[in-house]
C-alpha cells in the first residue's frame, strides 16, 4: 500500500476516533451534572474529570488529523 492511501486511512481513522471521544465526553458531562445538581453525590467530580480528558484526547487526534491532511496535500 502506498503511503498517501495509508495516510488517508489514518486520517479516517483520526476522525472516528474524534468522533467517538467526544461523543463519549458529552455523555459523561451529562452524567456528572446530573450526579451532582439532580441527584447529589460525590462521584461528579470524577465525571467532570473524564469527560475533560476525553475533550482533550479528542482535540489533541484533531489536530494531528489536520496535520496528516495537510501532509496528504503536500503529497499531491
Amino acid at each position: 500500500m502506498d503511503k498517501q492511501k495509508k495516510l488517508e486511512l489514518k486520517w479516517k481513522d483520526y476522525q472516528r476516533f474524534t468522533a467517538v471521544l467526544l461523543i463519549l465526553s458529552s455523555y459523561l458531562y451529562m452524567g456528572a451534572i446530573i450526579n451532582t445538581y439532580m441527584q447529589p453525590s460525590g462521584n461528579g467530580d470524577m465525571l467532570f474529570v473524564l469527560s475533560l480528558a476525553g475533550i482533550i484526547t479528542g482535540i489533541t487526534l484533531a489536530v494531528k488529523q489536520l496535520n496528516i491532511k495537510k501532509e496528504i496535500e503536500n503529497e499531491r
